[in-house]
């Protein structure tokens, strides 16, 4: 990784596009490809910028110390430094999935308008006690007549990586949920297998899942509308 630069053509280059549209000119999906694009790129930007700062960090400290500064200033320094080793990566990966958790929320809305202009019909979507993406893919299937196959699995790890950023954003919150536990194993061992760190794989699968569920919904959304 490039750390004298934070642009750096070549590494956005080889970034693993996700996601792209069936090229059938719909807004919402033109649109979900750029964002989702460019918050693959954020995510990168910060987490190279982040850690960049976190070595200059420890550097810095290291000199401050040798230079033998007031003990105060070295108290300080060192607090700076091991809160932000402490927190830093909770703060990006946390943001990641919410960022990602609301583009998806925001694009189903986007859909359902589009379903609505093209049957000339405003049908409510009602109140449910299940996620927001669960019910806007409800009504795209059920009222919008969509036929979209979103397999038991991809909702399983939507509900894993939920918990994930809870955890990060509320810390340690208890014992993992019986009914996760294979798949909260599952996503730590997909990681492994592709060198990322345990965070970085779940910022990952987040985006693949997401990614793949999008591309269910098009797909659904063009064989009905097209």
């Amino acid at each position: 990784m490039n750390t004298q630069n934070l642009f750096d053509l070549d590494e956005l280059l080889n970034i693993e596009q996700l996601y792209s549209t069936e090229g059938l000119f719909y807004k919402p999906f033109f649109e979900f490809e750029s964002k989702f694009a460019s918050l693959q790129r954020y995510f990168l930007l910060n987490l190279k910028a982040s850690r960049q700062f976190i070595l200059e960090s420890k550097t810095s400290s290291i000199i401050t110390k040798a230079k033998e500064n007031s003990s105060e200033l070295n108290d300080i320094h060192f607090e700076i430094t091991s809160s932000d080793i402490e927190y830093f990566d909770n703060f990006i990966f946390s943001a990641m999935l919410t960022q990602m958790f609301s583009l998806f929320e925001s694009f189903l809305l986007e859909v359902i308008e589009s379903a609505r202009i093209e049957m000339n019909s405003d049908g409510a979507i009602p109140k449910e006690n299940i996620p927001l993406a669960n019910r806007y893919i409800k009504w795209l299937k059920t009222v919008a007549g969509c036929e979209i196959s979103i397999p038991s699995q991809t909702w399983a790890t939507f509900d894993v990586l939920r918990e994930i950023r809870n955890r990060f954003v509320h810390g340690h919150i208890g014992k993992v949920p019986i009914q996760m536990k294979s798949k909260f194993t599952e996503i730590k061992l997909k990681a492994n297998s592709i060198s990322l760190t345990e965070n970085e794989g779940y910022v990952y699968i987040g985006f693949k899942t997401i990614a793949d569920a999008v591309k269910q919904v098009e797909l659904g959304f063009l064989g009905r509308f097209s």
